[in-house]
């Protein structure tokens, strides 16, 4: 029997809007975000949802109570906050340009691209990571091995849930990229949109991508 996880990328926020690297750091949602969160609250509306968590970044958490509040579920009035379903660290690039972390890392891959999507597309999302951890001056950025073990984290916690469940998560958009990465049936993944989301169907600490970057279930 199989568990249903339905991923949620936050609303807009500002670093979005102004294409800054948010990571740990948090800005608000926008006028956007927050009907970013509306739109797909009525998407999952249909379903009947037994787990409602979020990262514990604050853009996540608001997010996943518009959603709730939108609903209205019997049995659920705030999201279960988990430190796993956190965005992906970004060290020393934090709250800089997009353009500054991706000139760095790629130059470490004999390359110069612009867009940290243009060093995945090249080196894939492991690898991406791993270059912009050693381009970090503090080293201080998450690397796949450190991504792979909130991964696991993740597959622990939803194995601990009943057989079955129907579970939403309020995420960030480079984490999700790197679990459609792991669990998917292609290499590459682009950033999910905001308010988008990633269907992964998970049995005996396995998952498979359903749908990814939807706006629709």
């Amino acid at each position: 029997m199989a568990t249903t996880v339905y991923f949620i990328r936050h609303g807009e926020t500002y670093f979005n809007r102004f294409a800054r690297l948010q990571g740990w750091s948090d800005t608000p949602l926008t006028a956007k975000g927050h009907d970013d969160a509306v739109k797909i609250a009525k998407v999952l509306a249909p379903l009947k949802i037994d787990y409602f968590f979020s990262s514990d970044l604050k853009r996540a958490i608001d997010t996943a109570q518009i959603i709730i509040d939108q609903l209205k579920f019997p049995n659920i009035s705030h999201p279960t906050q988990k430190k796993c379903f956190r965005e992906v660290f970004y060290g020393s690039f934090e709250g800089h340009s997009n353009e500054e972390g991706a000139i760095w890392a790629s130059y470490l891959g004999g390359k110069r691209f612009r867009r940290i999507g243009d060093l995945v597309d090249e080196f894939g999302v492991k690898k991406a990571h791993d270059l912009l951890k050693q381009a970090d001056p503090a080293h201080l950025a998450e690397d796949s091995a450190e991504l792979d073990h909130r991964v696991g984290q993740m597959l622990d916690l939803f194995a601990s849930l009943p057989p079955d469940s129907n579970v939403v998560v309020a995420s960030h958009g480079s984490i999700i990229q790197y679990l459609a990465t792991v669990f998917g049936d292609r290499d590459q993944y682009e950033n999910p949109a905001n308010g988008a989301l990633m269907k992964l169907i998970i049995e005996d600490h396995n998952a498979c991508v359903a749908g990814y970057n939807q706006f629709a279930i």
